[in-house]
């Protein structure tokens, strides 16, 4: 399967609807809805030639419009650094395994800054018994105590930061905010590895300025995508309940239809 992604907003949102819905077969109704979301966003999950079709209908449109496979690549196709130096002729990352990697300034193609959220929900039953006064009088003494039982909830998330650097020929970094040793920001390390990833950036930002560099996904990449099943789980027992959802699949799908914009003329 393949899905159809809006990579940039349209100027004209009427006209655009219009054609989303004759070439898609919606309703007009249905074609304002999809194309509301934050670009990129996902239109349509169809088979591969339907998917490039309407990919191709909506560019003859003027709609920056692409089709791409529904499994993006992930950390095990990227380079995952643990540690990084910003050297005068370009970027350098080591992960923990394997060959490091040393990417150019003048190569790079793109620096996506995002977010993953992990999410988990849980709901068990407790049940407790309590000493009840008209439970003793109604069966004369025979019983003392009333079964009592309430529903508990609770829930957490967690998020990392990533910026994922691109080379333009087709290697890529991943600086992980949970993975990266941060002493090679020197006298700029920050108290907090939140704000370590904003200076990172900050400092790619002013190394690499022919790169195209993007923040959104530190917005689209903690919820969940349409069409797109996964990245959640859900566990249960007689008594309890628990859900726990991620998003680094969203963040990955997100990144890949990003970087195949760029190279196809429909990005910035």
């Amino acid at each position: 399967m393949k899905l159809v992604v809006l990579a940039r907003a349209p100027a004209d949102p009427d006209g655009a609807a219009r054609s989303l819905a004759e070439a898609a077969g919606l309703a007009l109704a249905e074609a304002r809805m999809r194309l509301a979301r934050e670009p990129p966003a996902l239109l349509a999950r169809l088979e591969p030639e339907r998917a490039d079709a309407l990919a191709a209908g909506l560019r003859a449109a003027g709609l920056a419009a692409l089709a791409l496979p529904d499994r993006a690549p992930t950390d095990r196709d990227r380079t995952v650094a643990h540690a990084f130096s910003l050297e005068p002729a370009g970027l350098g990352c080591t992960p923990r395994f394997g060959e490091p990697l040393r990417i150019a300034w003048g190569d790079v193609l793109a620096v996506l800054r995002g977010i993953r959220a992990t999410r988990s929900e849980s709901e068990h039953t407790e049940v407790s018994k309590r000493l009840s006064v008209g439970t003793a009088v109604a069966t004369g003494g025979l019983k003392l105590t009333r079964t009592e039982s309430r529903t508990v909830r609770s829930s957490e998330e967690t998020t990392e930061q990533v910026i994922l650097v691109y080379a333009r020929d087709g290697r890529v970094a991943a600086l992980a905010e949970r993975e990266l040793d941060f002493s090679c920001l020197g006298p700029g390390m920050q108290p907090s590895s939140t704000a370590n990833m904003a200076e990172l950036a900050r400092r790619l930002r002013e190394r690499a300025p022919g790169a195209f560099h993007d923040d959104r996904l530190l917005r689209l990449g903690r919820r969940p995508l349409p069409f797109v099943a996964g990245g959640e789980s859900t566990s249960r027992t007689a008594s309890a309940t628990a859900t726990r959802a991620d998003t680094a699949g969203a963040l990955d799908l997100l990144a890949e239809a990003m970087r195949q914009a760029l190279a196809a003329g429909l990005l910035p």
